[in-house]
Formats: C-alpha cells, structure tokens, sequence
C-alpha cells in the first residue's frame, strides 16, 4: 500500500475520533439545567447566538462552534543508490523526494435549544465535533 493511501487511511480514522469527544458531565448539566428556564437565561449562560428562527410559538437559538485543526506537510528525501545502466560503466540511481502536503481540517458543532412561548423544553447538538 503506498504511504499516501496510508496515511489517508489513517486520517480518515483518527480525525473523527479526535473531534468527537462528546460532553462532559458538567457540560450535560448545564445543558440540561436550562430546560424549563426562560430565553433569558439561555443568552445569559450562552451569549446571542450565531443563528435564531421563529416559527410560531416555537423559537429555535443556534450557537456555532467551530474549530480548524492543520497537520504539518511531511517531506523526505531518499538516495537512489548504484545501479547498472545500458552499455558500459554503471551510475548513480541520483536524488529523488516524496511529501505530502500539510492539511485542514475543520469541526463544527451546533447546539440548538429549542422554547415554546420563550422557555426552553429541549436541547440537541449535531456536527463532526460534537
């Protein structure tokens, strides 16, 4: 397998794991100590949030977070070494490079709580870095 099929490979496995580390037990409360509060209260713990939508009695607050995280670009150099060429004599193999180039990565998770005549009755999060 080539080293960039690999190195995707890998990629594609721990990345997700690294973003996804889920809540803590003092980020769960929190959450769910706002449930039955007033709007006022989500802007208070929270700030104002990056989106709102109303739909009737129903009000919808979003916050965004989102983080970018950068591998470094690998590089490297190898040595061709002796080698027999046509006709007389031999030669050197020469120098020749192999990289990869540095990458980004960005998470986003969006926490959304839901009120009902401006109390709170629910909570949900989504994204690759929740």
């Amino acid at each position: 397998m080539k080293l960039l099929t690999r190195l995707s490979l890998l990629t594609l496995v721990v990345c997700p794991l690294v973003a996804c580390q889920g809540l803590s037990k003092q980020q769960r409360k929190l959450l769910n100590s706002l449930i039955g509060k007033h709007i006022d209260d989500v802007i208070q713990a929270f700030g104002v949030p990056n989106r709102k939508f109303v739909s009737g009695n129903h009000t919808y607050l979003a916050y965004v977070n989102q983080q970018t995280d950068y591998t470094m670009p690998m590089s490297g150099w190898g040595w061709g070494g002796p080698g027999w060429g046509p006709g007389w004599g031999w030669g050197w193999g020469g120098w020749g490079g192999w990289g990869t180039p540095g990458m980004a990565y960005t998470y986003t998770c969006q926490t959304t709580f839901e009120l009902v005549n401006g109390i709170v009755t629910k909570w949900t999060r989504r994204g690759n870095g929740c």
